[in-house]
């Protein structure tokens, strides 16, 4: 209060377009200090409150509230419950009034609750509690007769219609009922999280796409708490394990991170993911990293009924990161397995390493090769070069190295691109020595087999891609590719609309792949729509033109693939028709000398 006081007289003194007017929000609650940082759910809660504050005034939470309430000659506001992101429970707000005659007053509060309805609530209450008493003696001590088994889709249908919690039995194994004993309190398990609110239904009919009748599911990115942009890297890398992870199951259809990182930062709600993915289910959590210390939310949402199926909170050691990444993806399985198919749970390793540096150094290696510039590029390969060294038998930096090799040719960062080639082929391998489970190592060697003209030994690799992991967009887009320049036109062109589907938001190589496969199956009109798709994601992408430009040339549009080939020469001045032609491995003769006619028809040489 004499802060603001203060200010508002310094103000008065000065210019209206000089005044300087702040917020203030005071909150109790723990934090956690790292460095000269605070953090913590405390911290969250009190920028909440300095936002509802308005300018030059205070807003406290109830915790703070209850302390001052009777201590100082002040006057409040009661604005209600307000929901915090990442806050399971919403918090009681309070206005703090300025003004003399407000001093003792709590304006908006309801008033206290007469005895007639306190008592009336503690008779529920009891009420409650013998019911609950019933229920545990009926449990524990009353034998009773066999009751039928109740199926799948019986349970299905309680969990959907409950409308408060329920008090579940202890998970132990049932011992004899003669020796059954009342379990103490101490070992009831109690939920970590309070059940959440309902939130808006989505609807079918909106949905851009069809749903699968497998269930469907978007992570959407983990929201980085920590309060360093630094840690961006670490949130996003949890998010891309989980999604990765949940791709290798079988019976279920998982969105790509591609897609669902478009909404990064952005206030959406799970209606709007749901209906423009086109997926039943979304995952949505936080990530805060303090020191040796991780906290990590998680809640699942059934977007068509509205109801969170389940949401967890994590307070761990940083060590138990891959533990934690397991069980969030188990939950998701088992959740949706058990409401939805009754089948069995699928275990899936979150982490090929039991390195916690090494695992990090990868993150930030992924965060930077996925940039696809020179910079990005370096950097990947000298986080993943220590990653290596840390833990020579972890597989996943080699995958990394490999990509980076693979991708100097492309981004022009090297002058011997065969060198560069056989050093991406020779990481590769030795990542699938170690591990050949590992889905993008596969499609990363059929590529370059590809490049190398080995086009069934690229399709072989690609075809083992998509089997470990049957939900990922990258397996069937890269497959996709290696089926166009091996001459299997029309499967490259389902494997591209496949991923597409996994995928909404695809990156432009998406399109320009589906593209060039439309225009070399004679679907001029089809090739040209991707086409245009693929210069509207990014129009500074030189292929995407080059394809379009001989789509429109062989579509008999002359004017269309003279603009496109200039936008070819606007985004890379030397381009040269000659020098194109040695770098696209097609497998066909007749392939290669239709495009490469059409481009010079269009203008370029």
């Amino acid at each position: 209060m004499e802060i603001q006081k203060e200010l508002k007289n310094r103000n008065s003194q000065l210019p209206e377009n000089r005044r300087m007017e702040f917020r203030i929000g005071v909150n109790l609650g723990d934090v956690v200090e790292d460095g000269e940082q605070i953090l913590g759910d405390g911290v969250n809660i009190a920028a909440r409150l300095e936002s509802l504050s308005e300018a030059g005034g205070i807003c406290i939470s109830g915790t703070a509230f209850d302390q001052v309430k009777n201590k100082l000659n002040l006057g409040y506001k009661y604005l209600g419950e307000q929901t915090v992101k990442n806050i399971l429970e919403p918090v009681r707000v309070y206005r703090v009034l300025m003004e003399p005659e407000a001093a003792g007053k709590v304006l908006g509060e309801k008033k206290a609750k007469t005895r007639q309805w306190q008592m009336a609530t503690m008779g529920l209450v009891i009420g409650v509690i013998v019911v609950v008493a019933a229920i545990v003696i009926w449990k524990f001590y009353i034998p009773s007769t066999p009751q039928p088994e109740v199926t799948p889709k019986e349970k299905i249908a309680v969990s959907q219609t409950e409308k408060a919690p329920t008090v579940a039995p202890p998970s132990a194994e049932v011992a004899p009922k003669e020796k059954l004993v009342p379990p103490s309190p101490e070992k009831i398990s109690k939920p970590t999280v309070p059940p959440a609110p309902k939130v808006e239904v989505a609807s079918k009919e909106k949905m851009a796409f069809p749903l699968p009748d497998l269930p469907s599911i978007a992570v959407l990115p983990f929201d980085n708490m920590s309060g360093d942009p630094k840690q961006e890297f670490f949130s996003d890398g949890i998010t891309e394990t989980i999604i990765t992870a949940l791709s290798k199951v079988p019976r279920l259809f998982v969105i790509a991170r591609n897609s669902t990182f478009v909404y990064k930062g952005k206030p959406v709600k799970v209606k709007q993911v749901s209906e423009e993915l086109g997926v039943r289910y979304v995952l949505e959590g936080s990530v805060q990293r303090s020191a040796d210390r991780i906290r990590i939310t998680a809640q699942l949402i059934d977007a068509l009924t509205g109801h969170h199926i389940w949401a967890e909170r994590y307070d761990r050691d940083l060590k138990d990161i891959f533990a934690i990444q397991d069980e969030i993806t188990m939950r998701i399985i088992t959740s949706l397995e058990v409401k939805l198919t009754g089948g069995g749970t699928i275990r899936v390793q979150a982490s090929g390493t039991n390195n916690l540096e090494a695992y990090l150094l990868c993150l930030q290696a992924n965060d930077q090769i996925i940039r696809l510039n020179k910079d990005g590029n370096l950097l990947a390969k000298q986080l993943a070069e220590k990653a290596t060294a840390l833990d020579p038998k972890y597989p996943d930096p080699y995958h990394l190295l490999g990509r980076a090799s693979w991708l100097e040719v492309p981004l022009g960062l090297t002058k011997d691109p065969r060198k560069s080639i056989a050093n991406a082929m020779e990481f590769t391998q030795k990542a699938l020595a170690l591990d050949s489970s590992l889905a993008p190592a596969h499609s990363t060697l059929g590529m370059l087999y590809t490049l190398m003209r080995q086009h069934d030994e690229g399709i072989a690799e690609c075809e083992k891609a998509v089997n470990l992991e049957p939900n990922s967009a990258g397996a069937y887009y890269v497959l996709g590719e290696v089926l166009r320049y091996a001459g299997q036109h029309e499967e490259a062109i389902a494997m591209c609309k496949k991923a597409i589907r996994l995928n909404p938001f695809p990156p432009s190589w998406y399109y320009f792949g589906l593209t060039n496969a439309y225009s070399l199956t004679g679907q001029y009109e089809e090739a040209i729509t991707a086409g245009k798709k693929a210069i509207h994601i990014d129009p500074n992408n030189m292929v995407s033109r080059v394809f379009l430009a001989a789509a429109y040339s062989l579509n008999g549009q002359e004017e269309e693939a003279r603009i496109e080939a200039k936008e070819v020469l606007r985004i890379n001045p030397h381009f040269s028709v000659d020098q194109w032609e040695k770098t696209i491995p097609y497998k066909n003769e007749e392939d290669r000398k239709l495009i490469i006619g059409a481009l010079r028809k269009a203008g370029l040489k």
